[in-house]
């Protein structure tokens, strides 16, 4: 496992949690989930079994179990999968939602029943590019093995690499302070054009009356992709192109200026050979 995945999400777990536990993302979370569904009952897929790879603490999944689906959520992070299964438990959603210790790279030998997925999810720049491009089209073919014929994968709200070096070719590195709740966090990014990666570094201070209080930092990089790439190694995995959407509540079409949000279905065998 990537040494700086490890330090981000499991070592200093902690850090990241406040991020996603935060009232905004919480709430941004809701309107994921209620997209996802929408889409999700558009395609047919009114009930079933959908994956969350790189579940945090659950807060798409949980969701995403209210709403009427069954729902396994897989994560790297022992704090997240922790936290998730006792919120699934508080909520009264055990019946409908499981939360598993797995590292995405062999989701294959982690401990699934024979369930096969009506749809599979990546929410938030989960996973895909935080290793390598090899990696990601591994991670996204196991996965096809895993979902019924009707299955679906859906990327929702990644980065989106168009806007971010328009943005950074603009006017460089950026540091950028963000309030959640009793924490600022201070993040400044840099982008390698060269390798298409993102360095993020992030300083957390705690609120205290007027003052803020140096809590702990931290960093992550990732692999971005454009449209067009995410699109290409999806076909290289066994899934084509659906859809593409503006926002995951179902605006068609495609902006530099917006997350991506993008909808697959399993390749048909000729369309695989192009």
């Amino acid at each position: 496992m990537s040494d700086i995945v490890v330090n981000y999400f499991i070592e200093k777990g902690e850090l990241f949690r406040r991020i996603m536990d935060s009232r905004i993302m919480t709430m941004r979370a809701k309107k994921i989930a209620k997209g996802i569904a929408k889409q999700l009952m558009m395609l047919g897929i009114e009930k079933g079994y959908v994956l969350d790879v790189g579940c945090g603490t659950g807060r798409v999944a949980l969701e995403l179990a209210e709403i009427g689906y069954n729902v396994v959520g897989i994560d790297i992070s022992p704090i997240y999968i922790d936290i998730a299964s006792e919120r699934a438990k508080s909520r009264g959603l055990n019946n409908r939602v499981t939360f598993i210790l797995c590292d995405a790279r062999f989701i294959d030998q982690c401990s699934f029943d024979s369930t096969r997925f009506d749809a599979v999810i990546f929410v938030w720049s989960s996973v895909i590019g935080y290793y390598d491009e090899e990696t990601d089209v591994r991670i996204l073919s196991t996965i096809r093995n895993m979902v019924k014929d009707s299955g679906v994968l859906m990327f929702v709200d990644f980065v989106n690499k168009d806007y971010l070096v328009m943005e950074l070719g603009l006017i460089g590195p950026r540091l950028v302070a963000y309030d959640y709740d009793d924490v600022i966090v201070l993040e400044h990014t840099i982008f390698n054009p060269v390798v298409s990666e993102i360095l993020i570094k992030q300083r957390f201070y705690r609120k205290e009356g007027l003052n803020y209080i140096f809590l702990d930092e931290a960093m992550f990089r990732m692999r971005i992709y454009s449209l067009s790439e995410l699109v290409d190694i999806a076909r290289r995995s066994g899934w084509c192109i659906h859809k593409v959407l503006k926002d995951v509540e179902g605006e068609p079409g495609y902006t530099p200026l917006k997350p991506l949000n993008i909808i697959f279905t399993l390749c048909r065998e000729q369309e695989n050979a192009r």
